[in-house]
C-alpha cells in the first residue's frame, strides 16, 4: 500500500533568516558603494594648488659636476719602490723635467748592474776580438810586404844569372837553382796575396757585425743607466701640480700613480648621470649653468658609457670663454638639454607624484571640491611634467602631499 509523502512546508524561522541574510547583503553592497565614494575633508591652508598650463617643454635633467683641467697629465711610476727623497711639494707650478721624488729598491737597482757588469764584459770581449781581427790583418799585410820585397831581390838576381848563364859566366845548375826559388817566391807571394785579399774581406765582415753588436749592446747598457734613472720621478710636462702626497719610506708599485700635473690649457666639467638616461645623452647636446647670476653655455664633448654603480660618466666643455671665477675642483650643478623644446602641457611638479608616482591628481572642480583622476605623464625636467592625457590646460590640481587622503576619491577643501 503506497504512503503519502507530505509536502514540507516554509517555517516562520527560515524565513526571517533568509530575509535577514538578504538585508545583510544589501547593506554590505550600500557599505562598499560609498566606501569607493568616500570623502575627505581637508582645511584649504593645508593644501597647495596649481594650474596646468600650454607653453614650451624643455626635457632637461639636473646633474652634479666637478670642474677639471681639460688637458690633465698623469705622473706614475716607472719603477717600484719607496721613497727616498721628496724634492717639490703639491699646489705649485712645476716645468718638464723638475725631480718630484727619488725612489730607492736594493733588488732592482743590484739587477741593472749585474746587468750593465754583463753587457760591459761582452762589449770588452767583443773589441778585443776586433782588436785581434785587426792584429791579423796588419801580420798577413806585413808578411805580405815582406814576399813582396824577397821577391823583387830574388827577380833582379834571376835577371842577372840569366845574363850571365847566357855569357857562360855561370853554371846551368846555379841558373836553374836561381831560376826555381824565383818562381817559388813568385808563387808564395801570389798566395799570401790571395790570402791577405780574402782574410780583408771576411775581417772586415766580421768586424762589421762585432760593431753592430756593440752598438747594440751600448744600446742596451743606455736603457739600463735610463732604468736605473727611473727612480728618479720627474714631471713630464710643464704644469701645475696636484694630488702630491709622498711620504718618506713610503712604498709605490710599477706604474703607480703618484700626482696629476694641470697644463692649464682651459676646464672641463666631468659629471655622473643616471643609466636610465644613456641612450638619450649624446655627444653635441647643450647644458647650462648658473655662476653669479649669469647663465654659462657648455656642451657635451663626451659620453663613456661604462655603467658604474647605476651611473655613467659624460664631459662637458664650455662653448664661450669660461668664467675667470672658474676653479678646479669646483661642484657645479648643470642643467643637461636632453632635446629641443617643445609646445605641451605643462604639470608643475610637487609633492603629489611621491604618493601618487604620477598615476593620478585630485583636480579641483570648482565647487570647493577635488575629485581624483588619472593622467598620463611624459617627459619631465626640474619644474615640469610633460602631460599626454587625462587633464586639460587651465584646470587646477592639488600639488602638495597625498599622503593622508590617497585612498579618498574626493577631497572636500574647507575654507
Amino acid at each position: 500500500m503506497d504512503k503519502k509523502i507530505e509536502k514540507k512546508q516554509w517555517n516562520q524561522k527560515k524565513t526571517i533568516y533568509l530575509v535577514g541574510g538578504i538585508v545583510v547583503l544589501i547593506l554590505f553592497y550600500i557599505g562598499m558603494s560609498s566606501l569607493g565614494k568616500k570623502t575627505y575633508k581637508v582645511d584649504a591652508s593645508k593644501i597647495s594648488v596649481k594650474e596646468v598650463t600650454y607653453g614650451n617643454f624643455q626635457d632637461i635633467i639636473l646633474i652634479e659636476g666637478d670642474v677639471e683641467p681639460i688637458n690633465l697629465v698623469l705622473v706614475n711610476t716607472l719603477e717600484g719602490g719607496s721613497v727616498e727623497e721628496i724634492f717639490i711639494e703639491d699646489g705649485i707650478r712645476v716645468t718638464k723635467e723638475t725631480p718630484l721624488l727619488r725612489l730607492t729598491n736594493p733588488a732592482v737597482t743590484l739587477n741593472y748592474m749585474n746587468q750593465e757588469t754583463a753587457i760591459i764584459e761582452q762589449i770588452n770581449n767583443l773589441r778585443n776580438l776586433k782588436l785581434s781581427l785587426e792584429k791579423v790583418q796588419r801580420d798577413l799585410a806585413e808578411s805580405l810586404i815582406d814576399s813582396e820585397n824577397n821577391l823583387a831581390n830574388e827577380k833582379r838576381a834571376y835577371k842577372i844569372d840569366s845574363i850571365f848563364f847566357k855569357k857562360g859566366i855561370i853554371a846551368r845548375n846555379d841558373y836553374i837553382d836561381r831560376k826555381a826559388s824565383y818562381k817559388h817566391l813568385k808563387n808564395k807571394r801570389d798566395f799570401m796575396n790571395r790570402n791577405v785579399t780574402k782574410s780583408e774581406i771576411d775581417n772586415k765582415l766580421q768586424i762589421k757585425q762585432i760593431n753592430t753588436s756593440i752598438a747594440l749592446m751600448a744600446r742596451n747598457l743606455k736603457l739600463i743607466h735610463n732604468n736605473i734613472d727611473k727612480m728618479l720621478v720627474k714631471a713630464p710636462v710643464t704644469g701645475m701640480l696636484s694630488s702630491f702626497s709622498p711620504v718618506i719610506g713610503e712604498s709605490y708599485t710599477r706604474n703607480q700613480n703618484v700626482a696629476k700635473i694641470d697644463v692649464q690649457s682651459g676646464f672641463k666639467i666631468k659629471g655622473q648621470v643616471s643609466e636610465y638616461y644613456l641612450s638619450s645623452v649624446k655627444t653635441g647636446q647643450l647644458a647650462r649653468f648658473t655662476l653669479n647670476g649669469k647663465l654659462v653655455n657648455l656642451k657635451v664633448s663626451k659620453v663613456l658609457p661604462e655603467v658604474i654603480n647605476r651611473q655613467f660618466e659624460i664631459e662637458l666643455v664650455f662653448v664661450e670663454t669660461p668664467p675667470k671665477s672658474i676653479t678646479i675642483g669646483q661642484s657645479i650643478q648643470v642643467r643637461l638639454e636632453l632635446a629641443k623644446a617643445q609646445e605641451s602641457l605643462l604639470l608643475p611638479r610637487g609633492n603629489y607624484f611621491q604618493s601618487s608616482g604620477g598615476q593620478y591628481v585630485f583636480v579641483l572642480d570648482g565647487t570647493g571640491e577635488a575629485h581624483k583622476r588619472k593622467i598620463k605623464l611624459g617627459s619631465q625636467n626640474p619644474t615640469y611634467y610633460q602631460v599626454l592625457d587625462g587633464i586639460n590646460e587651465g584646470e587646477k590640481f592639488i600639488s602638495s602631499s597625498y599622503d593622508a587622503y590617497k585612498e579618498y576619491e574626493t577631497i572636500i577643501i574647507k575654507k
